[in-house]
């Protein structure tokens, strides 16, 4: 699951993106990218930058990006360890 969080956060990077638009990106379920963005958003790791209707954008919040920032792999590491670490 926390590959799946990672995944998704990651596509946020830079841009706002609808769900579909994560789903057609990172090719994950549907079901799965649309529970993972409402929990998100209840963490406050991205919130909702457009509403209208059914359709929303949202973008990753600075609470998100430090999340992404802190759980990545030192880049002093050799790379062979991050592999075996990831």
């Amino acid at each position: 699951m926390a590959s799946t969080v990672k995944t998704i956060l990651r596509s946020l990077q830079g841009s706002p993106k609808a769900p579909g638009d994560v789903v057609a990106e990172t090719r994950l379920p549907r079901y799965l990218v649309l529970a993972s963005f409402r929990c998100l958003e209840e963490l406050g790791f991205i919130k909702t930058l457009y509403s209208k209707g059914s359709y929303k954008l949202y973008v990753l919040t600075e609470r998100g990006e430090q999340f992404l920032e802190e759980d990545e792999i030192p880049s002093t590491l050799p790379q062979e360890v991050g592999e075996v670490a990831a």
